[in-house]
C-alpha cells in the first residue's frame, strides 16, 4: 500500500506529464477549459501560518486566529487562450484511514488566498481547493469536507494512476 506522500508525488507527476489526466482532473474543479498547460507545482507539503476567523473553543464567537498547515500538492496551470490567467489548485490527499486536523479544510482556502500572486508559490491569480481521497473517506467525513471546492476520489484517479487503486 502506497503512503500518502508517494501518492502526492504520483499525482503531481501525472498532472505535469499526462495531458489527458490533467484535463480530466482540472475539469472536476471550477476550472474548465481546453488543454490546460502545466506551469509549476510542488508536492513537498509547504507549510505556512495562516490567519483566519475561527470560532473560539471557549465562547463559540468568531475571532481572528493563527494556525499552521500545509498543502499536499500545489499545482499551477494556465489555458493557452488565456495566458494571463494563472490557476492554482491546493490539493489535500487523504488515505482511507486518515482524518482531518482541527480546521484543516478551512485552512486550505485561507492558505490558497494568502499565497495568490506570490512568485514563491507559482504566482497564480485564481485558485480552488481539492480533496483527493477514497470515496469511503468522503462518506465518513462529508460534513467536514464541505469547505473544499472539489472532490476527486482515489477510485476515479486509479483509472489513470494505478497506485491510487492499491489502498
Amino acid at each position: 500500500m502506497p503512503t500518502e506522500k508517494e501518492l502526492d508525488k504520483a499525482l503531481e507527476t501525472a498532472l505535469k506529464s499526462n495531458e489527458l489526466f490533467r484535463e480530466w482532473f482540472i475539469s472536476r474543479t471550477k476550472f474548465k477549459g481546453d488543454n490546460p498547460e502545466y506551469l509549476w507545482s510542488r508536492s513537498d507539503s509547504p507549510w505556512t501560518t495562516v490567519q483566519l476567523a475561527l470560532p473560539s473553543d471557549k465562547t463559540g464567537e468568531f475571532e481572528i486566529m493563527k494556525r499552521q498547515g500545509e498543502t499536499d500538492v500545489l499545482f499551477v496551470f494556465q489555458f493557452p487562450a488565456e495566458p494571463m490567467r494563472r490557476c492554482g489548485l491546493h490539493i489535500e490527499n487523504k488515505l482511507a484511514s486518515g482524518r482531518f486536523t482541527k480546521y484543516q479544510p478551512q485552512l486550505y482556502a485561507a492558505r490558497a488566498k494568502q499565497w495568490a500572486n506570490n512568485p514563491k508559490y507559482g504566482n497564480y491569480n485564481e485558485w480552488d481547493t481539492v480533496l483527493v481521497a477514497p470515496q469511503s473517506f468522503l462518506d465518513g467525513h462529508y460534513t467536514l469536507a464541505k469547505p473544499f471546492g472539489a472532490f476527486v476520489s482515489h477510485e476515479e484517479i486509479a483509472h489513470y494512476i494505478t497506485n491510487f487503486g492499491r489502498e
